[in-house]
Formats: structure tokens, sequence, C-alpha cells
């Protein structure tokens, strides 16, 4: 009827997040891995906090990536204990450079590695390999980092593609940065091309989202004022550490954040049903670009739209925001 009106993105992301609260009740939760540079964008960190705020998510490991991993433990270190999860194990992925800490890194120096109550395997790659090598379902690796361990993961304990699967923040096909009609080299897979084609050729099931769907997820308005006003540890900590990180790179976060490109990485463990897919054949070239080839491509189930048009971005944003909102304390 003409007179029946869309339900406001606002609306509809609360419905969503009771529908799906009411679904959880009584399932398994999903064995799943973090392999992530956490430190030096946010939107690392808002991953991991939205699982953290996920019952159905069963964090088995974070894994670190890409240079100073060590120091990236630490961030993680801090994190899962200020938000009360310290039990979750961390694994130190492979080294490359001391410099490459991220700007979070001083917000968690003086947080070593040893007062982490829980487990800190220092040879993170063999964790996360015992860890997919005996569960009894396949698990999850969400993978929002520059392709750092992979390469060495595949090469040590070729086993693990038989019982994991990739959910992935990676790659550019149709859109670019800032949502330009332009593809571009995106990060994650041109900090590393070589890492990034071991892990799409690798033979496992890979879904991703590409800039096309992650690169524009900012939070304003209402729905930043909901995460900011959030009750919960984790959205309390993660808001503190956001202010740390946007002041010490000199950003301007006070009316919305910046891009949060990997909190659709965790998305995609979800029913993700805002999202439109697609299977492409899709080849990592030596610069790092993402591009489809039919004749030489994986296929990878690529998230390339938001529903409705691309309406279901905000319901995806206010969805998330009271997500981390959360319940008290």
């Amino acid at each position: 009827p003409h007179n029946v009106h869309p339900m406001p993105a606002l609306r509809r992301a609360l419905l969503l997040s009771a529908l799906l609260a009411f679904a959880r009740e009584g399932l398994c939760a999903r064995p799943v891995i973090f392999d992530t540079d956490i430190g030096t964008d946010f939107d690392d960190s808002t991953a991991l906090s939205l699982a953290l705020q996920d019952p159905n998510i069963d964090i088995k490991l974070v894994l670190t990536a890409t240079g100073n991993t060590e120091a990236r433990a630490q961030v993680v270190a801090k994190y899962l204990t200020e938000m009360g999860h310290a039990d979750i194990p961390i694994g130190v992925g492979l080294f490359s450079s001391k410099e490459r800490k991220g700007a979070l890194f001083d917000w968690a120096k003086n947080f070593t590695l040893d007062k982490y109550a829980g487990p800190v395997f220092k040879d993170g790659i063999a964790a996360a390999a015992d860890i997919i090598g005996n569960s009894s379902e396949v698990v999850q690796i969400i993978a929002i980092a520059p392709c750092t361990n992979f390469p060495e993961l595949l090469r040590r304990f070729p086993h693990v593609v038989k019982n994991a699967e990739i959910k992935a923040m990676s790659g550019s096909i149709y859109r670019g940065y800032g949502n330009s009609t332009t593809p571009a080299p995106e990060y994650n897979v041109a900090d590393d091309p070589a890492g990034s084609q071991a892990m799409y050729t690798a033979g496992w099931k890979i879904t991703t989202t590409p800039l096309d769907t992650c690169g524009t997820v900012t939070l304003s308005g209402a729905a930043y004022d909901t995460f900011l006003s959030g009750s919960s540890i984790v959205s309390r900590t993660l808001a503190q550490s956001l202010m740390y990180w946007a002041k010490n790179l000199n950003r301007d976060v006070t009316e919305q954040s910046d891009v949060w490109f990997d909190s659709v990485a965790y998305y995609l463990t979800t029913d993700a049903s805002l999202l439109h897919f697609e299977t492409l054949p899709i080849r990592v070239t030596d610069v790092g670009m993402t591009v489809v080839d039919k004749d030489h491509g994986t296929p990878v189930q690529v998230a390339l739209t938001w529903n409705n048009n691309g309406a279901d971005l905000t319901v995806y944003e206010n969805l998330i925001a009271a997500q981390l909102a959360g319940p008290g304390p």
C-alpha cells in the first residue's frame, strides 16, 4: 500500500540485533581465529570487540601479524584484560620489523606479555595449526591483516586447509577507497601480495569483504552516540582507546569514527544477511590488485554490495553500534 513506509534504519538494526540474540540461544559458538595487525588502523580493534560481544563466537586464538608482532600482542593482551576476556589465548605471529608497532602501541607499552593471565604462544602459527587440527568444527579465520603469516602456516602445516575457512577484509573489485569507481591495490593485499596469493590459492573456502562493501563503514550521528555512551566494558574500553589512537595520529573523531573496514570481516561470520554476495574468480596480481580472471582466478564468495540499494549499510552501522554498546557492566 502507498501509505506503508520502509522501517527506519535504527529500528531495523535493533530488531535484527534482538532476532540474532534470540537465534543464538542454545546454539554452539563458532570457533574462530583472528589474524590481525591490531594497533595500526583502529578497525582491527572494532572487529575484535564485536566478536567479544557476540555470544555465538568462540575466539580460540588472536594471532598477530605484520611487523613487530610481539608489540601487537601487547595491544591484544591489554584489550582482552581490560575487556574481561583474559582467558583467550594470544599467538605471536611472524616477526618482520621492530619498528612497525602501530599507533596504538603506546597505549599498551607498559602491559608486557608476562602480565597477561591467559596463554601466550610465542610460535603463534603453530598454535593456530594445532587449534585447527584438533577442532571438531571448521575453524573460521578472520583475516584482517596483510597475509604475512599465511605462507608459513601453509608451508609448515598444509593440513589446515581441510578444517579452516577464511573470512577476510581483502581487496578491491569494482570500487576503491572512498567509494571511488576506480579499484585500488587494497592495503591488506598490497602490503604482501605474495602472502595474499598464498592465501587465495590454498584451496580452502574464502569469503571476502573488499573495499566495495567495507570501504565506507563509519559511525556518526545517533549510531556514534550509541557506541560512545555504551554501558558495556567492551564499548568503554574501545572508546577510550579510540581517543588515544586518534590523538596519537592527530585525527578528529569527535563527530564520527574512522573507517571500520575490518568490522565487516567479523560480520561475515554471522548470517551477513545485509550483504549481497557473488562468487567470482579472483586472482591476486604481483602489485596487490584483486582482479576478476575467469581463466586463472580462484572462486571466492565476495560481498559486493549492501542490500536495498546500499541502504543496508546504515542498518549495519546501527547494528554494530548497538552490539558494541551492549549490556553493562
